[in-house]
């Protein structure tokens, strides 16, 4: 059975999110992480500025099965999302996911497009059952509510993507005015 793990990963560092401007160097992936987990990916050779909206990323397990996470419904937005940023229990931290890799878009695209394989990636639930990491993959998107030039930047994480009109109520961090979460 191969994982997400088996994708291999791109040369990454983490540092903690919100630590201002971040410029990924030209070698290597930046992912930034908060004290619930990742929040965004940087592209080598690309920045995020103060006040920027941190692009989406899916975030999985990297012992999710490949072909679940192929059909999931979070994959579905492979597109929309910058990389795949694989997970693993922190044993620092128990309870709390520490990064354990990072799937460019470019990767991720090519297995979307060439899908499942029954011989290569088998078929069937195992599910990773790992405390703190996700057994299912996700979508971590970043509130793009804009108010008086502020942004709203809460991130949150979805299995899919929501219908505009279920849009849930953004937990709004930043204490903006009461809004939806702005996908």
């Amino acid at each position: 059975m191969a994982t997400l793990r088996d994708l291999g990963s791109e040369l990454f560092e983490s540092a903690p999110a919100g630590a201002g401007p971040v410029t990924a160097p030209g070698d290597r992936w930046v992912v930034l992480a908060g004290a619930a987990g990742p929040v965004c990916a940087i592209a080598p050779a690309t920045s995020l500025a103060v006040g920027d909206r941190p692009a989406g990323i899916l975030l999985a397990a990297a012992d999710m099965d490949l072909g679940e996470a192929l059909e999931s419904a979070a994959f579905e937005q492979f597109a929309d999302v910058t990389a795949l940023v694989l997970t693993e229990p922190d044993e620092d931290r128990p309870g709390q996911p520490r990064v354990a890799g990072v799937v460019s878009g470019e990767t991720l695209a090519r297995m979307m497009l060439r899908g499942p394989t029954r011989g290569t990636f088998g078929w069937g639930s195992t599910g990773s059952g790992l405390a703190g990491v996700p057994d299912v993959a996700l979508i971590a998107w970043s509130c793009g509510y804009l108010e008086a030039g502020t942004r709203c930047r809460t991130r949150m994480e979805f299995e899919t993507k929501p219908s505009a009109s279920m849009m849930p109520a953004c937990p709004n961090k930043r204490g903006l005015a009461a809004h939806q979460f702005d996908w």
